[in-house]
């Protein structure tokens, strides 16, 4: 061990005692830039500390003439960044290096200014990383991390923190953890997430991919939409989804990728191409890692639980989630995207909100044809060379318009004047007419950028698309036409029978048929109708409302709820639907019936 000797008073010509010496500064035996290279070659070590390859130790005095070293970290460890986050919250970065990983491997992990100073809670936190300390130094630890930044103050790197992708409160945005800006997301589990979002090939190779889609309007949308997500935040729009629905093998995923292709790596495996079988809690926080940058959820087939959708469907454009009670981490977490979704099935038809359709635009064109196999293929292999560079070039055209004097109003002059254009003539057309008119903002900037290889698609086009009236805004009226098509085909399982037959169908009863005066009504069981619009694709809860609305469903007040009728048949008696003439046409043979 070596042995340093102790500062000794030196004796003053007066008979007086001096000072003491000044502190010797130690041999460091370590060049802190060779291993850990944010940091400077003139590093120091405080004073009374030790680092060389074995660790750092601390100096104690053993007696007025001697002292000894205290190792408390078996690998060199010190501060190598420290970082403020948006909200003024400090953080900073520790490294160590780990020769299990290779000869001086650095590792580095960033912790919260409050977690470096509880040594404890530093090892606790860090030891799972391999952070080379044992709890019972945690108090040494903690001290050497604080005299080292003091030493160091003006060497340490200083730098700003994001905690999510996307537009920061400094009006920065953040594209990609490529950016030159640390990010350190809240959830773990995100971190892959986050790294997936960057470049790979070139620009002018994206450009020449995507040229080749100027005849497919729906992925041309779809791209429009993942650059429109940057746009929510200048003009104040709220999230919203747009959903892309049709028969598979007709390019649903290829068009999402081709969306994808603007911010991130879009291959099915990469983890930025989120799919709905998930939670409900793992959704929102997927959502939360993103400012204005699209969020991709692939098949809604896929989804375990069809409540979940309805949920995030309901919950999107509020740009928070759930308020979890207790103020549990996690709750009413923030975000601001356009939800790109994909599936067989439209996704408004897993939802029971009222007024869903007003959140969200959606198509049932296949995106690639009936005979795009082709140029799906050529679209999928192109973006997968090449992407993740459309995204903040858009974004920095965008920031450019933004900061001359008048730059928010004329990208709100020109929004509002689109809007307008697809209004349209009824409520539901009038509520959505923001959402495309924000898609259609951004593919007309985008090609003005020259980032798009082709013109932008006509308003009228948009309209076709969008604006105009569409059936699928009626989803009441399109659940009756199941109801209305079952009954005329399944007529012989509704008591009476129109036979000789009294006994009960295979599988019961679907409901009766009855006669008050010149009307006919049927009534229907309960769970045999939910599950005839199940299989359709659409919620019983969902439609009722519309139906009753309609006068397509008889009322009693005195019954909970009205819309539930007791009815007698066959011997029993039961609370069904009862559809009123209004609601349906009834045939010849259920007229017999009854």
């Amino acid at each position: 061990m070596t042995i340093h000797p102790m500062p000794r008073a030196v004796p003053d010509p007066s008979g007086e005692q001096s000072d003491p010496e000044p502190p010797q500064e130690p041999q460091v035996g370590f060049r802190f830039g060779d291993v850990f290279d944010s940091l400077p070659e003139d590093t120091r070590t405080p004073t009374g500390y030790r680092v060389t390859s074995a660790g750092v130790a601390l100096r104690r005095a053993v007696s007025k003439t001697e002292d000894s070293w205290i190792r408390f970290a078996f690998a060199p460890l010190v501060m190598t960044a420290t970082f403020e986050d948006p909200d003024g919250e400090q953080y900073v970065e520790i490294s160590w290096t780990d020769r299990t990983k290779g000869p001086s491997r650095k590792v580095s992990r960033l912790v919260s200014r409050e977690t470096a100073k509880r040594g404890r809670e530093l090892v606790r936190r860090l030891g799972g990383a391999g952070l080379p300390v044992v709890e019972g130094d945690s108090r040494l630890v903690e001290r050497w991390l604080a005299e080292f930044e003091a030493a160091n103050r003006g060497r340490i790197p200083s730098e700003p923190l994001a905690h999510w992708l996307g537009w920061q409160p400094d009006g920065s945005f953040v594209a990609s953890p490529e950016d030159g800006i640390k990010v350190d997301v809240i959830y773990d589990e995100l971190r892959e997430v986050a790294n997936a979002h960057g470049r790979h090939g070139t620009l002018e190779g994206w450009r020449e991919t995507v040229g080749g889609l100027e005849g497919f309007p729906v992925p041309r949308v779809a791209i429009a939409a993942s650059l429109a997500a940057s746009l929510l935040n200048p003009l104040r729009i709220n999230s919203f989804t747009f959903d892309i629905s049709s028969r598979s093998t007709k390019g649903k995923t290829t068009a999402l990728q081709c969306a994808l292709s603007v911010w991130a790596n879009p291959s099915e495996q990469s983890d930025a191409m989120s799919n709905w079988r998930t939670t409900l809690y793992a959704i929102e926080k997927r959502l939360n890692l993103v400012r204005g940058i699209v969020t991709i959820f692939d098949e809604t087939m896929a989804v375990t639980d069809e409540s979940i959708i309805d949920e995030v469907l309901y919950q999107l454009p509020m740009n928070h989630g759930k308020a979890r009670s207790g103020g549990a981490f996690g709750s009413m977490l923030p975000w601001e995207t356009i939800l790109l979704s994909s599936g067989e099935r439209p996704a408004l038809s897993f939802t029971t909100s009222q007024g869903a359709a007003a959140r969200i635009l959606g198509t049932t064109i296949p995106p690639f044809g009936d005979n795009g196999g082709a140029a799906a293929v050529r679209a999928r292999e192109g973006v997968l060379a090449n992407f993740g560079h459309a995204g903040p070039a858009f974004v920095e055209y965008v920031r450019e318009i933004l900061a001359k004097p008048d730059g928010r109003e004329v990208l709100k002059s020109r929004h509002r004047h689109l809007a307008e254009h697809f209004r349209g003539d009824n409520d539901m057309t009038g509520r959505r007419s923001p959402m495309v008119a924000v898609l259609a903002l951004a593919e007309a900037l985008a090609c003005e950028a020259g980032l798009l290889p082709y013109k932008p698609l006509p308003e009228g086009q948009w309209r076709r698309l969008f604006a105009a009236h569409n059936q699928t805004d009626n989803r009441p009226e399109m659940a009756m036409d199941v109801v209305r098509e079952y009954i005329a085909g399944h007529a012989w399982e509704l008591w009476p029978r129109n036979s000789d037959d009294d006994r009960p169908p295979v599988r019961g009863w679907l409901g009766a048929v009855k006669q008050a005066g010149d009307e006919t009504k049927v009534a229907i069981l309960p769970e045999r109708l939910r599950g005839i619009l199940t299989d359709a694709g659409y919620s019983l809860d969902a439609v009722v409302g519309g139906w009753i609305d309609a006068g397509y469903l008889e009322l009693r007040p005195s019954q909970r709820p009205a819309h539930l009728i007791p009815i007698r048949f066959d011997g029993g008696r039961a609370k069904c639907f009862s559809f009123t003439p209004k609601a349906l046409q009834v045939d010849d043979g259920v007229q017999e019936a009854a």
